[in-house]
Protein backbone atom coordinates (compact mmCIF):
# COMPACT_ATOMS: atom_id res chain seq x y z
CA UNK A 1 0.00 0.00 0.00
CA UNK A 2 2.82 2.40 0.91
CA UNK A 3 4.53 1.76 -2.44
CA UNK A 4 1.34 2.49 -4.32
CA UNK A 5 0.96 5.86 -2.57
CA UNK A 6 4.62 6.66 -3.26
CA UNK A 7 4.20 5.85 -6.99
CA UNK A 8 1.04 7.96 -7.20
CA UNK A 9 2.87 10.84 -5.49
CA UNK A 10 5.65 10.68 -8.08
CA UNK A 11 3.09 10.55 -10.86
CA UNK A 12 1.37 13.68 -9.51
CA UNK A 13 4.73 15.48 -9.24
CA UNK A 14 5.62 14.48 -12.81
CA UNK A 15 2.27 15.66 -14.16
CA UNK A 16 2.55 18.99 -12.34
CA UNK A 17 6.22 19.54 -13.30
CA UNK A 18 5.79 18.83 -17.02
CA UNK A 19 4.22 22.22 -17.95
CA UNK A 20 6.96 24.03 -16.01
CA UNK A 21 9.72 22.11 -17.80
CA UNK A 22 8.12 22.66 -21.20
CA UNK A 23 7.89 26.40 -20.47
CA UNK A 24 11.51 26.53 -19.30
CA UNK A 25 12.84 24.85 -22.44
CA UNK A 26 10.56 26.84 -24.75
CA UNK A 27 11.82 30.13 -23.32
CA UNK A 28 15.48 29.11 -23.55
CA UNK A 29 17.83 31.04 -21.33
CA UNK A 30 15.96 34.32 -21.37
CA UNK A 31 17.71 35.78 -24.40
CA UNK A 32 15.44 37.99 -26.47
CA UNK A 33 14.15 36.72 -29.80
CA UNK A 34 15.08 38.95 -32.73
CA UNK A 35 13.78 39.20 -36.27
CA UNK A 36 15.22 41.35 -39.04
CA UNK A 37 13.69 41.60 -42.50
CA UNK A 38 14.06 43.60 -45.68
CA UNK A 39 12.60 43.75 -49.16
CA UNK A 40 15.30 42.70 -51.63
CA UNK A 41 14.32 42.73 -55.28
CA UNK A 42 10.95 40.99 -55.58
CA UNK A 43 10.99 39.17 -52.24
CA UNK A 44 11.46 39.35 -48.50
CA UNK A 45 14.62 38.21 -46.76
CA UNK A 46 14.58 37.69 -42.99
CA UNK A 47 16.94 36.61 -40.23
CA UNK A 48 15.66 35.01 -37.03
CA UNK A 49 18.00 34.93 -34.02
CA UNK A 50 18.28 35.07 -30.23
CA UNK A 51 20.12 38.03 -28.78
CA UNK A 52 22.80 37.43 -26.11
CA UNK A 53 23.87 40.23 -23.77
CA UNK A 54 27.42 41.59 -23.86
CA UNK A 55 27.75 41.88 -20.05
CA UNK A 56 31.00 43.79 -20.50
CA UNK A 57 32.45 41.24 -22.93
CA UNK A 58 34.10 42.12 -26.22
CA UNK A 59 33.00 39.87 -29.08
CA UNK A 60 36.25 39.97 -31.02
CA UNK A 61 38.41 39.22 -27.98
CA UNK A 62 36.26 36.19 -27.04
CA UNK A 63 36.54 34.43 -30.39
CA UNK A 64 39.76 32.71 -31.38
CA UNK A 65 41.09 33.08 -34.95
CA UNK A 66 39.70 30.28 -37.11
CA UNK A 67 36.63 29.83 -34.89
CA UNK A 68 33.02 29.57 -36.02
CA UNK A 69 30.17 31.28 -34.13
CA UNK A 70 26.43 30.72 -34.57
CA UNK A 71 25.71 34.48 -34.43
CA UNK A 72 23.39 34.45 -31.46
CA UNK A 73 22.33 32.45 -28.43
CA UNK A 74 20.19 29.44 -27.55
CA UNK A 75 19.59 28.22 -31.11
CA UNK A 76 20.73 28.47 -34.71
CA UNK A 77 20.43 31.83 -36.45
CA UNK A 78 18.30 31.32 -39.57
CA UNK A 79 18.11 33.21 -42.86
CA UNK A 80 14.84 32.77 -44.77
CA UNK A 81 14.50 34.07 -48.31
CA UNK A 82 11.61 34.13 -50.78
CA UNK A 83 14.00 34.73 -53.69
CA UNK A 84 17.34 33.41 -54.90
CA UNK A 85 20.24 35.42 -53.48
CA UNK A 86 23.85 36.06 -54.48
CA UNK A 87 26.48 35.99 -51.74
CA UNK A 88 29.97 36.78 -53.04
CA UNK A 89 29.32 35.23 -56.44
CA UNK A 90 27.53 32.13 -55.11
CA UNK A 91 23.81 31.78 -55.84
CA UNK A 92 21.69 30.55 -52.94
CA UNK A 93 18.23 29.24 -53.86
CA UNK A 94 15.18 30.56 -52.03
CA UNK A 95 14.69 28.69 -48.76
CA UNK A 96 15.99 28.52 -45.20
CA UNK A 97 19.65 28.47 -44.16
CA UNK A 98 21.76 28.40 -41.01
CA UNK A 99 24.05 31.42 -40.56
CA UNK A 100 27.47 31.14 -38.93
CA UNK A 101 30.31 33.63 -38.59
CA UNK A 102 33.85 32.46 -39.36
CA UNK A 103 36.59 34.60 -37.81
CA UNK A 104 39.96 34.36 -39.52
CA UNK A 105 41.45 36.99 -37.17
CA UNK A 106 40.33 40.03 -35.18
CA UNK A 107 40.25 42.12 -38.35
CA UNK A 108 38.37 39.81 -40.72
CA UNK A 109 35.39 37.50 -40.79
CA UNK A 110 33.11 35.78 -43.27
CA UNK A 111 29.43 34.88 -43.27
CA UNK A 112 28.83 31.15 -43.76
CA UNK A 113 25.53 29.84 -45.14
CA UNK A 114 24.72 26.16 -44.72
CA UNK A 115 21.71 23.86 -44.80
CA UNK A 116 22.32 22.77 -41.20
CA UNK A 117 24.32 24.23 -38.34
CA UNK A 118 27.64 22.87 -37.16
CA UNK A 119 28.01 21.62 -33.65
CA UNK A 120 28.14 24.48 -31.16
CA UNK A 121 31.11 26.60 -32.20
CA UNK A 122 32.05 24.16 -34.93
CA UNK A 123 32.40 24.37 -38.67
CA UNK A 124 29.17 23.48 -40.49
CA UNK A 125 29.49 20.27 -42.52
CA UNK A 126 27.54 21.45 -45.56
CA UNK A 127 28.74 24.96 -46.38
CA UNK A 128 26.94 26.38 -49.41
CA UNK A 129 28.58 29.82 -49.43
CA UNK A 130 31.19 31.75 -47.48
CA UNK A 131 31.47 35.46 -48.19
CA UNK A 132 33.92 37.96 -46.73
CA UNK A 133 32.48 40.68 -44.52
CA UNK A 134 33.85 43.81 -42.91
CA UNK A 135 34.72 44.40 -39.25
CA UNK A 136 34.13 47.77 -37.61
CA UNK A 137 33.39 49.44 -34.30
CA UNK A 138 30.03 50.70 -33.08
CA UNK A 139 29.56 54.32 -32.00
CA UNK A 140 28.28 53.19 -28.59
CA UNK A 141 28.19 49.95 -26.61
CA UNK A 142 25.44 47.61 -27.86
CA UNK A 143 24.44 45.46 -24.86
CA UNK A 144 21.99 43.12 -26.63
CA UNK A 145 23.23 41.69 -29.93
CA UNK A 146 21.24 42.91 -32.92
CA UNK A 147 21.07 41.84 -36.54
CA UNK A 148 19.68 44.27 -39.08
CA UNK A 149 18.88 43.81 -42.75
CA UNK A 150 18.58 46.71 -45.14
CA UNK A 151 17.66 46.71 -48.78
CA UNK A 152 17.94 49.12 -51.67
CA UNK A 153 16.46 47.70 -54.86
CA UNK A 154 18.13 44.36 -55.52
CA UNK A 155 21.00 44.93 -53.06
CA UNK A 156 21.05 44.12 -49.36
CA UNK A 157 23.28 44.39 -46.32
CA UNK A 158 23.31 42.28 -43.16
CA UNK A 159 24.75 44.05 -40.08
CA UNK A 160 25.44 42.42 -36.72
CA UNK A 161 26.27 44.67 -33.74
CA UNK A 162 27.26 43.50 -30.28
CA UNK A 163 29.40 45.14 -27.63
CA UNK A 164 31.71 47.46 -29.55
CA UNK A 165 31.83 45.28 -32.68
CA UNK A 166 30.05 45.77 -35.98
CA UNK A 167 30.13 43.02 -38.62
CA UNK A 168 28.58 43.56 -42.04
CA UNK A 169 28.25 41.73 -45.33
CA UNK A 170 26.64 42.68 -48.64
CA UNK A 171 24.49 40.46 -50.86
CA UNK A 172 22.01 40.86 -53.71
CA UNK A 173 19.08 39.26 -55.48
CA UNK A 174 20.35 36.63 -57.91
Amino acid sequence: MGRMIQRKSWLVVAVLATPLLVTFFALGHGNEHGLASAQIGQGTVSVEYHSPLAKGRDLLSMIQPGAYWRMGADSTTLLKTEIDLNFGGTTIAKGEYALTAHFTDSESWSLVLSKSPGRRGGKPADILAEVAGTVGKTDALVEAMTIELSGQGSKGTLVLEWGNSRLSVDFSAA
